[in-house]
């Protein structure tokens, strides 16, 4: 990529599809598993929209034209305002050029080219994502979890990728499973992160930092025990800060496993429409290439 961030873009699209994001070690080994089985993982959709045991060719769309009344609402807004994380790799982040890089970028690419819309991707923190998209600096954005206290100002589009939350120990804790394991441990978590919440919802003590690098430098610093984060981007850090004997994934099932979708404020009805159909115009192959080239670096 080489858009800076406010720079218009054009752009491709997807199906709904769940590919469940484990170690970067084994996330080649899971797709090829769901290339097999047809299937993505406890939360997947039917096995009707995954590239294989698909009725329908892999890349044909399947989500109907827009209507002359959506078309006519693009053509009034414009550019799409779009909030991106710009730490949050190989999801999405500011690549060494400050451009926005990975999946959710080219994704959206897909999507503004099969809509016929322009988009202007701005690479922020992930709590200014939410409050940009609650005061109208963006009319979307890139993807987040669909959580029921984020339903008061947020409608969401069905969703497009799944990702696992697991905990993340220092060295020394390994006998933490579970989040009642953490009752007495310091747990690094990101403002305004679905991390953040679980951690409140189980009482547990919170170092609240403002991005997912400062939560894996605070874990293997000591400032805190342990951290609860997105397992994909958790790995990604750990491995490029070399932090593997200091920073391990917690024994145990994932603590959450959540929807990436597209989210739109609670009145822009319109736009849910629009982007529901973008995420249907795209076949699942496009997609898997998308995350295979990231995923495979």
């Amino acid at each position: 990529m080489t858009d800076h961030p406010d720079t218009p873009r054009g752009a491709r699209g997807g199906r709904a599809r769940t590919l469940i994001a484990g170690t970067l070690a084994g996330i080649l080994a899971l797709t090829f598993l769901a290339l097999i089985a047809a299937c993505g993982g406890d939360t997947a959709p039917p096995p009707d929209t995954s590239t294989t045991g698909s009725s329908a060719p892999a890349d044909s769309p399947s989500g109907g034209a827009l209507t002359a009344a959506e078309e006519e609402w693009l053509a009034e807004k414009g550019a799409l305002q779009v909030g991106a994380f710009s730490d949050y790799p190989p999801f999405a982040f500011v690549d060494e050029d400050g451009a926005p890089a990975g999946m959710a970028v080219d994704y959206w690419d897909l999507l503004a080219e099969r809509l016929g819309v322009e988009i202007v991707v701005t690479p922020v923190l992930f709590d200014e994502q939410l409050e940009g998209l609650k005061d109208g600096r963006f009319d979307t954005l890139q993807g987040i979890f669909p959580l029921p206290e984020r339903e008061q100002w947020f409608a969401f589009s069905q969703p497009y990728f799944t990702i696992d939350t697991r905990i993340f120990v220092a060295a020394g804790h390994d006998d933490v499973t579970t989040l009642e394991g953490l009752e007495g441990l310091k747990v690094a978590v990101v403002k305004g992160d679905s991390g953040q919440q679980i951690a409140d919802d189980a009482g547990l003590t919170t170092l609240v930092v403002e991005g997912y690098p400062e939560a894996v430098k605070a874990v293997a610093s000591g400032a805190a025990q342990a951290m609860i984060l997105d397992e994909m981007v958790a790995d990604y850090y750990i491995n490029e800060f070399d932090l593997a004997d200091s920073v391990k994934a917690a024994g145990g099932d994932p603590v959450a496993s959540g929807d990436m979708t597209l989210p739109v404020r609670k009145d822009d009805t319109v736009l849910l429409g629009i982007l529901d159909k973008g995420i249907s115009m795209v076949g699942d192959s496009e997609f898997e290439g998308i995350y295979e080239r990231w995923t495979s670096r």
